[in-house]
């Protein structure tokens, strides 16, 4: 008997020994029991409620994610939906909490956004950026982020592929990084043919001649195209405007010495209203924070008379308060800072455009050309600029073509700071010889990619320059990615007719654009009168240049979302969980958040086989 779990013997009475068995109180009771007890329906009934309950529910993590809420606020926001939406049916139903939204995130949505990631870059032409976290814990953090053209979004986007956590004595070396990016590519099953660019800090480690990610990954494939980051270079340049003063030392040592201390902050309060200056709040800056320096300088010389008169008067005996005093004891250090204030608004207006998230590869070479034209024209004659064939031909070093001391574009404030303090005796005239924009002009030269042929020639997807392009810009990209473009001389022929087609279009024939990216897609779709696409392969050719990295700024963004999710607050969220899942989450989806729509399969999958909700 199934019922009972027990074997019984009709070898008696036959019929009989089984009927009585069923007449028995125990076989009764046991029958009651299993009546009673609800079915497990093995094949699952469609109900749309349960589909509309699972879509909120992932909209509502997907919302907590992208706006860097704790998971654990679900604990209450089931039960707050129940009872300000007492009538609805969804918040009625609504039941996920902290552990089901942890797992509808890392088992649901992210290895959705990671699938069709990866299903993108087995097809299309991408660029990869890597740079390393800082060597603080067992794990290191190598993000692994991905620049494609997205064809359903129909824009160039940035996404996080992976952390590519290393660990161990090899975790900080070449070879480990690079054999946890390759263990990724295998993993999903990505070709490296694929792999068009690369951006990476400016270090040997990335850049260097031998045993570099440069050369690793270019083992793989030796058309990948690398990218330093100019962003750095530019901030590095500007701190070698002036020789023997570390103007960002002095702004961080002014920043966290009165950073911490209520007390120190009302003293130099007092001292703002002694000298009628206004108080206000120091600003921070930071190494990485390129554009925070020209803040924080504009800040102190604000307020530069009271923290001289502070500095001078006041005893510490801190190492950080003796560095201060010596500086503001220096009469020059105002004059330092009011040169800085005049000439980094030329590196920080180049430095924000290279800070795009939207393609612009196309521009890096006239916006860098612009940059290092600006400086010379601050001490180098117009006519010496204006008479060489090219920037790199002016010979910048040579006194005779460099501007007379009284002549130089340092600010006309600074001038006049110049002369009162000689005339003051504070400085002698020889002191006035400290500006070296021969020596910024010397490192933009050297560092800057200034001869790129890949910036260069990729200014012929700029719409706006077209007709001053030629083929041979096109041809460039060919031959340089062969492997992606294997065309015969008949198909080069084509070629050369969808880009001298292109050439005689009209702005009025494109639709109203703010990035290049649009106007490729509606260029990629446009046909001919006979039916046909207009500009298959120059298209295709473009959507490659604009996924080419133009810095390194993307990785310093996902730094900055990491610092936003991994708090002191949440220190222990797991790097290769949820932590990866929400910053993949909050890069796939650049659109509002409301706008995110999950797809049937993502509904689905937070439901186990049997159609159970997963725990």
């Amino acid at each position: 008997c199934t019922l009972c779990r027990w074997e019984l013997s009709c070898c008696h009475q036959g019929e009989k020994d089984v009927t009585h068995h069923l007449e028995s109180a125990a076989h009764q009771a046991n029958s009651r029991v299993i009546s009673q007890q609800q079915r497990i329906a093995f094949v699952s009934v469609l109900d749309p409620l349960t589909d509309q309950v699972t879509r909120a529910e992932v909209k509502v993590t997907a919302l907590l994610a992208v706006h860097n809420f704790p998971l654990v606020t679900t604990d209450h926001l089931g039960l707050l939906l129940k009872d300000i939406c007492p009538n609805s049916k969804i918040a009625k139903h609504y039941a996920s909490a902290k552990t089901k939204s942890t797992c509808m995130l890392n088992g649901a949505i992210a290895p959705y956004v990671q699938w069709c990631l990866v299903s993108q870059m087995k097809n299309e032409p991408f660029s990869l950026s890597v740079e390393e976290s800082n060597d603080t814990g067992l794990e290191k953090m190598n993000p692994l982020t991905v620049r494609i053209f997205d064809l359903q979004k129909h824009i160039v986007t940035t996404q996080l592929l992976d952390l590519c956590l290393t660990t161990g004595s090899h975790a900080t070396t070449t070879e480990g990084m690079f054999s946890k990016i390759d263990e990724k590519m295998t993993l999903h099953e990505i070709p490296w043919q694929n792999c068009v660019g690369s951006s990476v800090d400016n270090t040997s480690v990335n850049l260097g001649k031998n045993n570099s990610i440069k050369t690793w990954v270019q083992g793989k494939n030796k058309s990948v195209y690398f990218m330093g980051c100019p962003c750095h270079i530019m901030h590095n340049t500007a701190s070698t405007g002036v020789s023997g003063f570390d103007v960002e030392d002095f702004c961080i040592d002014c920043y966290y010495y009165f950073g911490k201390s209520t007390k120190l902050k009302s003293s130099l309060e007092d001292f703002c209203m002694f000298c009628d200056v206004e108080y206000r709040q120091i600003m921070k800056h930071v190494h990485t924070r390129w554009l925070s320096l020209e803040v924080a300088i504009n800040r102190l010389l604000q307020q530069y008379t009271a923290l001289k008169s502070y500095f001078l008067s006041v005893n510490d005996s801190c190492v950080r308060f003796e560095r201060l005093s010596s500086a503001f004891s220096d009469p020059m250090t105002e004059v330092y800072l009011m040169f800085f204030q005049a000439t980094l608004p030329v590196f920080t207006t180049s430095n924000k455009f290279l800070q795009r998230e939207d393609p612009c590869t196309y521009m890096v070479d006239g916006v860098l050309s612009a940059f290092v034209q600006k400086l010379l024209g601050k001490f180098i004659q117009v006519q010496i600029i204006k008479n060489a064939v090219s920037l790199q031909d002016v010979d910048f070093a040579n006194p005779d073509n460099q501007l007379p001391d009284e002549s130089l574009f340092v600010g006309l404030v600074i001038k006049q700071t110049m002369c009162r303090l000689t005339n003051e005796g504070d400085i002698s005239p020889a002191t006035k010889k400290f500006f070296f924009l021969h020596s910024v002009t010397k490192y933009a030269f050297k560092k800057l990619p200034l001869n790129d042929a890949v910036l260069k020639n990729a200014t012929f997807v700029n719409f706006d320059v077209k007709e001053n392009c030629t083929f041979e810009q096109v041809e460039y990209f060919v031959d340089r990615y062969k492997h992606l473009f294997s065309l015969n001389p008949a198909e080069m022929e084509m070629l050369q007719d969808e880009f001298v087609d292109y050439q005689l279009l009209h702005r009025s024939e494109i639709p109203q654009y703010v990035w290049m990216d649009t106007v490729w897609v509606h260029l990629s779709n446009v046909k001919s009168p006979a039916g046909h696409m207009r500009f298959p392969s120059l298209s295709r050719l473009a959507r490659l240049v604009l996924v080419l990295p133009h810095s390194n700024a993307d990785e310093e963004r996902v730094f900055s979302l990491i610092r936003k999710n991994r708090t002191p607050f949440r220190p222990n969220l797991a790097l290769d969980g949820t932590l990866s899942s929400i910053i993949q989450v909050k890069l796939a989806n650049p659109e509002p958040c409301f706008k995110f729509e999950p797809t049937k399969e993502v509904i689905k999958k937070p439901r186990g086989p049997h159609g159970s909700t997963t725990k």
